[in-house]
């Protein structure tokens, strides 16, 4: 728990910095990357996270990849994660950030799941509908689950709007049991 409370303070302060410098997507672009490999590669992980290693060569190795291509800005943050020991919780900060910078743009991301993929036609609608209730700018995070049998479950936050077939049968079920007693 403590871990989040931090990765939301980094990512906080970072975010302020981007926002201040016009960086905010090149900076969650960064960090989602960085988050990447930290959870893929175990080596990288390893040696971040090894103190018989000299700070110096860990903040190397963090800031290589972005050096001629990131602002001083976030290659500070970069070494400070390694200054403080925060690098373990590195993914909490890109997934920390990632949200806080959709609140200040205001983008809401909403799960789809449907049955089959939606067509063009269909995602234009129901993201102009989205936007239209949210009042923001929608970014759809599409799914298929063919045990929906059809229709779409749509997740904004804690909301879920249930449409599926498989949903509407489990109701009519019910109702069905219900006048059976």
């Amino acid at each position: 728990m403590i871990e989040k409370t931090l990765a939301k303070r980094y990512a906080a302060a970072m975010l302020a910095v981007a926002v201040k410098e016009g960086l905010v997507e090149q900076v969650e672009s960064n960090l989602l990357a960085l988050k990447q490999v930290y959870e893929t590669d175990a080596m990288f992980r390893l040696a971040l996270g090894q103190p018989q290693i000299p700070k110096a060569a860990r903040k190397k190795l963090l800031r290589k990849p972005f050096e001629g291509r990131a602002h001083p800005a976030f290659l500070d943050f970069l070494d400070l994660l390694v200054e403080k020991n925060r690098v373990t919780i590195l993914p909490d900060i890109a997934t920390m950030f990632d949200e806080l910078a959709d609140v200040t743009q205001g983008v809401v991301r909403v799960g789809v799941r449907s049955a089959f993929p939606l067509n063009d036609r269909q995602r234009q609608e129901l993201d102009q509908q989205l936007a239209r209730v949210t009042g923001k700018k929608v970014v759809l995070q599409e799914s298929v689950d063919k045990a929906l049998k059809g229709g779409m479950a749509v997740r904004i936050g804690d909301t879920v709007i249930d449409g599926t077939v498989a949903h509407r049968l489990a109701r009519l079920r019910e109702y069905l049991a219900e006048l059976q007693k």
